[in-house]
Parts: C-alpha cells; sequence; structure tokens
C-alpha cells in the first residue's frame, strides 16, 4: 500500500489544498517538500505532477469526461484521477501497471474499497478506449483551449488581438516547460566569469538572446547555489531584465520604483548607480512585509546603500515627494499576470474577464499619480508581465492622452530585441522563450 508520504499521495495532496483553497501551487509545494524528507527522485516526481496536472488540467479533464461523466468528484479523487492520466498522456517511462496499483491505493487508504474500485474502472475504461486525436476539435478557439489547456475565453481574447496562428504559436510555447534564467550582479562579477563558475556545475549554462547580464540553464536549482548566497546573481526572468535598462539610467539619478516588491527590478536599477555621485532608488510597495524582502535582496546583492525602502500606496506619492523631485520613474504596474502561465501555470484559471477589466483602472491611477514626480526631461517606464491590450497598450494611449506633456519613444535596450508594438515594446512568449511582457518609455518633454 502506498505510504502516506510516497510522491503521488503527496501531489495528490498538494493539488487538492490548492484546489479546494485557492492556494498558490508554488507555496504549497515547497511546504510540502520542507515537510518530508524525500530523496531527489522522488521530490522531482512530486513536482512534475504537481505542475504537469495544473500545466495540462483542462486537457486531462477532456480525457476523463468520458468516465466520470456528470459524477462529483471530492478535490483530491479529481486530482488522484488527473494525476493517474498525467502519467498514463505525458510521462511514457512510468509502466501502467505501477500507474493503476498506485493510484487504487492511494484511493483506498484516503478513501475507501468503493472509491478504489470507482479509480480503477475509470482508468481501465481509458486505457481501452481509444485516445481522442484533440487535433480534429472544432471550432479553433475550443480546440486551442482543450489542446493547450488555456480557458476559451482567453484563447478567444488573444486570437482577436494577435491573430490565430500568433496565438498558437504563444500557447505552443506555454505548454513547454521554461528555462531557469538569472540576472549577474554586475558590481560584483562580471557575466563572462560567472558563466565559467557555473559551468562547473551547470555545464548547460548560456548567455541569454535578450540581455548580456542574463544567464540561462535548461533547469536547476539555481537559488540553492553559492553563488546566489555570495549576491553574484538574482533569479529574474529574462524579459524583466530589460525593464531598468528602459530607464537609461545614469550614475547620479534619483529614481522612483513605485511598485517594487520583491525588488528584482530595484536592485537591477541600483547596479547602474553610485552611491557616492548621489545616485539612490526609492522602493515602494503597498505592503510592509514586502518591503522587508526589497530590503533583504538588495543587502544580499551588496546594493543596500542605493536603495531605499518604504511602505506607500503608489498612488499617494505626490504627497511625499516634491513635483520633479525624480530622473527617472518606474511603473511595473500590478497585472493579470498572464504572461507567467508557463511559470505559474494556475493563472490561467484564477483570471476571468471581469477580473482583468478593474485592473487598466488601477493601472492609469499609478501612472497619473507619478506623472508630475518626473523631472522635465526624465524618463517614466511603464510595465506589466501581460500580453492583453487592455493592460498595456489601452492605458499608455490614455496616460498620454491626459499628459501631453508626455512623448512615447522607442524602448532602450542593452542589444538590439525584436519585438511588437514600436515605440512600446511586446514580447510573446514565443517571441524568446520568455515570460510575455509588455516595457513603454515615456519622456516628460
Amino acid at each position: 500500500m502506498a505510504k502516506p508520504t510516497d510522491p503521488r499521495t503527496l501531489a495528490v495532496t498538494i493539488l487538492a489544498k490548492v484546489a479546494a483553497q485557492g492556494s498558490y501551487a508554488n507555496l504549497t509545494l515547497d511546504a510540502t517538500l520542507r515537510q518530508h524528507d524525500l530523496s531527489p527522485r522522488d521530490t522531482a516526481l512530486v513536482t512534475n505532477l504537481v505542475y504537469g496536472v495544473i500545466q495540462h488540467a483542462l486537457t486531462l479533464d477532456y480525457y476523463l469526461k468520458p468516465f466520470v461523466k456528470a459524477r462529483k468528484l471530492d478535490p483530491w479523487v479529481h486530482a488522484l484521477l488527473q494525476t493517474a492520466v498525467y502519467q498514463m498522456v505525458y510521462l511514457d517511462k512510468i509502466p501502467l501497471h505501477a500507474i493503476f496499483y498506485e493510484s487504487t491505493a492511494i484511493a483506498k487508504r484516503m478513501g475507501n474499497v468503493g472509491i478504489g474500485k470507482f479509480v480503477t474502472a475509470v482508468l481501465r475504461n481509458l486505457q481501452r478506449s481509444q485516445r481522442p486525436d484533440l487535433t480534429k476539435l472544432q471550432p479553433a478557439a475550443y480546440r486551442m483551449s482543450i489542446m493547450y489547456s488555456i480557458p476559451e475565453w482567453l484563447v478567444a481574447k488573444m486570437m482577436d488581438q494577435v491573430g490565430a496562428e500568433k496565438a498558437e504559436a504563444i500557447f505552443a510555447t506555454v505548454d513547454r516547460p521554461a528555462a531557469a534564467s538569472l540576472r549577474v550582479n554586475t558590481t560584483k562579477i562580471t557575466p563572462d566569469q560567472l558563466l565559467a563558475e557555473l559551468q562547473q556545475t551547470l555545464p548547460d549554462v548560456a548567455v541569454s538572446a535578450l540581455t548580456p547580464v542574463g544567464l540561462v540553464a535548461p533547469g536547476g536549482h539555481l537559488a540553492g547555489l553559492s553563488e546566489f548566497a555570495a549576491g553574484e546573481f538574482t533569479i529574474q526572468d529574462e524579459s524583466s531584465m530589460l525593464v531598468a535598462p528602459s530607464l537609461d539610467v545614469q550614475p547620479g539619478d534619483q529614481v522612483l520604483d513605485a511598485c517594487a516588491a520583491p525588488g528584482g527590478k530595484t536592485t537591477h536599477i541600483a547596479q547602474y548607480l553610485d552611491a557616492a555621485q548621489g545616485g539612490q532608488v526609492t522602493a515602494l510597495d503597498l505592503h510592509p512585509h514586502k518591503v522587508q524582502l526589497i530590503t533583504a535582496n538588495a543587502k544580499r546583492l551588496g546594493l543596500a546603500e542605493r536603495v531605499t525602502a518604504m511602505a506607500m500606496d503608489a498612488r499617494e506619492a505626490a504627497d511625499t515627494f516634491a513635483p520633479g523631485s525624480f530622473d527617472k520613474v518606474l511603473v511595473d504596474a500590478p497585472c493579470s499576470g498572464l504572461g507567467l502561465i508557463r511559470r505559474k501555470p494556475e493563472i490561467r484559471y484564477d483570471k476571468d474577464p471581469a477580473s482583468i477589466a478593474k485592473l487598466p483602472e488601477i493601472q492609469f491611477e499609478i501612472l497619473d499619480a507619478v506623472a508630475s514626480l518626473v523631472k522635465p526631461n526624465g524618463r517614466l517606464t511603464y510595465s506589466t508581465c501581460t500580453m492583453v491590450e487592455e493592460e498595456n497598450q489601452a492605458v499608455v494611449a490614455r496616460f498620454l492622452s491626459a499628459h501631453p506633456e508626455f512623448s512615447a519613444v522607442a524602448v532602450p535596450t542593452l542589444t538590439p530585441v525584436k519585438a511588437h508594438g514600436a515605440p512600446a515594446l511586446q514580447l510573446f512568449p514565443d517571441d524568446y522563450g520568455t515570460d510575455g511582457f509588455f516595457i513603454a518609455s515615456l519622456v516628460r518633454n
């Protein structure tokens, strides 16, 4: 019989908790793994099952639907069936008899003999049936939704905004595992030096195609490396590394990072500053505990003297800072996060059109509130980690209409970047294999 701490049982428990309580998968997974002394192999299997099921949930449910029909399943039974089908479809190295035996044993232990028989029957019927050809589904939005496990409303939105071919390229990329990426702390080490160091343990690590200060690897626990503890790098997606250069920061600049936690972009900005020349980045976040994260990240990277972090609603910044206080201002706005759906697969199921509809107003309010803080000839960057026009281009257009003293200009980058939406920069996951991201550079005339 399956042990209470075997990887499949743990995966089912985590998935059921995420489904029933709306917990974040990464936090629930990390907390569970800390509580159990698993082998590296079992840790990898739990992680694979949890993220794999979430990533392919709509596809798995499509395969299951004919065999569970309208029966209402407890969250853990649903999760158990999903993990079994995920192994059957996507993990071809696991024998069927092992999947059936373990799944039935878990069903009996967590439920009863009757649930065990039900699970066995579903899996046997699924095994005997011919798996449907998802490529034949119609219409196109429904087909993509089931094939790539993307809610149909989001498929339709992306098809409308970028076209069916581009939308499918995006979803196909999201369906593949994301690479691990890091940003070199150039105040402590050069990219070439860090690359040489890391290649001793991660031979596949390579320089990012998007930025010379980024390194990428197919996988690996980068935050567990000694170089991370020494502050030689921080974890950051490649597309996010384009934000700080977009500000064209000079050593003596006063910079405001209006929505800063956990501090990735704040510390990147700080790398360009020189405290001896008066350079300083003021980092704001609404939540005090997140301000502590900014401070801790700056300290680990040896950049604390260049960073001032404080708890503040960015929409109230003009009440504290005088007009024209900053050479550069960054608004990395709260957003739907739809550009992150490969790295954080549950996001796709957490969002709906109504929740997204509320965000552009908040995004505009923040931009509007900080506009007066930008010096004449200063620069304001607006960025999001989403892909939909209403949170990106539409917000910028509204801001420019309300603030004719600002003009949109080309986004500065360290290396040439092929992107969409000039003069703004829109990256989709299929462009460079990164998160979806949007950056607009606005100069005060």
